[in-house]
């Protein structure tokens, strides 16, 4: 019995030495986890505000380009700088994410007082590239020839736009359903349109109203299939026959606040189409002829001309209370650049507005925090939001380390 009992009270001990041992890591585990919760979104709270204090400054070099960046700034004197916010959102994302000195991720918008994610300079957000952006506004795209289709899918993929083809009676995504439906859409392109005269003649007052209402419009190549000229939107469309390529060559006279070209950069377009400005008051005054005008162009700006005519190439100009760009061609045979690229990034600056609401939900993060700060912008005061976040995954590695440590 004496051994017995001696051994009973030995398992006993060992089992309650271990009991006690569990409870002891246990407690320590959640110490430890507790601790390192708080002392994570400590960190991810600190890196916010260091992130957000650094992009209201100027950044370094205080005009930095993506070629010159050392530190990054979006501010002025507390002036949001749309033109290094464009900047910042081509930076490689895991590059900007050394500037700011972390490790966790993060994104940035703008809202207004209405809390509306504003559009600035085409950029609605940011940051994390996996967390999407869209704009709202409706718009429209028509085109031709689906050999001259450059822009359709960026049309679709970025604003959902609303696709119309040919001049085809069985079909309502012709152009007779997008005149139809003209007043819905703040933004339509029309890609090397090539239209019959007879369709111009018949909808060049829901044209001209269309842009004089405050319309966005994107013209590229042949307005008309003819060799006359066309008046439309207070200019004249023109084309050439039979020229060889150095004759298509344009080179850029003057920069433009949304089409990011240089100055002095030379363009070789696949097709030779230009512009000339029409601001003197039509001559039409019965308001119910087709071609009744009531608006010259104005503020026509020259950006490109071809180098051995100075036809206009690329021009701008408002139309009533709209804006109208024409390019000679959206395809290109010879840039140094991505000339695609420059002229998508027009068509999501110049409209304006503001943007979808951002859902930052699906990233499901362990530690979040969202600072605030306040700048201004085009005079009005803007809030900037900056998220940064701690994944899960990060959570657990730093976690296990540090458990290793205490054991």
């Amino acid at each position: 019995m004496d051994s017995k009992a001696q051994a009973w009270y030995t398992d006993f001990a060992v089992a309650l030495l271990l009991f006690i041992f569990t409870l002891v890591v246990y407690f320590s585990y959640i110490n430890n986890v507790q601790r390192e919760e708080k002392s994570g979104l400590d960190v991810v709270i600190k890196d916010a505000k260091a992130i957000s204090s650094a992009l209201v400054l100027s950044g370094y070099p205080i005009n930095w380009t993506n070629e010159t960046v050392i530190r990054v700034g979006l501010a002025d004197d507390h002036k949001l700088n749309s033109t290094k916010l464009r900047a910042f959102k081509r930076l490689n994302y895991s590059i900007t994410k050394k500037y700011f000195g972390t490790i966790y991720d993060y994104f940035v918008y703008f809202v207004d007082k209405k809390g509306e994610v504003l559009n600035i300079n085409s950029v609605c957000g940011a940051g994390y590239p996996l967390i999407n952006t869209s704009y709202n506004i409706k718009s429209a795209y028509y085109y031709q020839d689906t050999d001259d289709s450059f822009l359709k899918d960026f049309m679709k993929d970025t604003f959902n736009a609303d696709i119309y083809f040919d001049d085809n009676p069985l079909n309502f995504d012709d152009i007779d359903g997008l005149i139809s439906n003209l007043s819905k859409y703040s933004l339509v392109v029309l890609e090397h349109p090539d239209l019959e005269p007879s369709d111009l003649n018949e909808f060049y007052r829901e044209l001209n109203n269309y842009t004089a209402r405050g319309g966005h419009l994107l013209v590229s190549g042949a307005l008309v299939d003819a060799s006359s000229d066309q008046k439309l939107n207070g200019v004249i469309f023109k084309k050439k026959f039979g020229d060889s390529s150095p004759q298509k060559t344009a080179i850029v006279n003057n920069s433009d606040q949304y089409l990011t070209l240089n100055v002095k950069d030379t363009i070789t377009f696949v097709q030779y189409y230009f512009v000339v400005n029409d601001s003197s008051p039509s001559i039409i005054t019965d308001i119910n002829d087709p071609n009744y005008n009531p608006f010259p162009s104005n503020n026509f700006k020259v950006i490109a001309t071809y180098e051995e005519t100075d036809d206009k190439a690329i021009a701008t100009w408002k139309y009533g209370n709209g804006t109208v760009y024409f390019f000679s061609d959206f395809d290109v045979s010879a840039f140094n650049g991505n000339f695609l690229q420059a002229v998508e990034e027009l068509a999501t600056s110049f409209i304006g507005g503001t943007c979808a609401p951002i859902n930052i939900s699906a990233i499901s993060p362990k530690n979040l925090a969202r600072i605030e700060r306040y700048l201004t912008y085009n005079s009005q005061v803007v809030k900037m939001v900056v998220y940064v976040w701690q994944w899960r995954k990060q959570y657990f590695s730093q976690l296990t380390a540090c458990l290793r440590q205490e054991l």
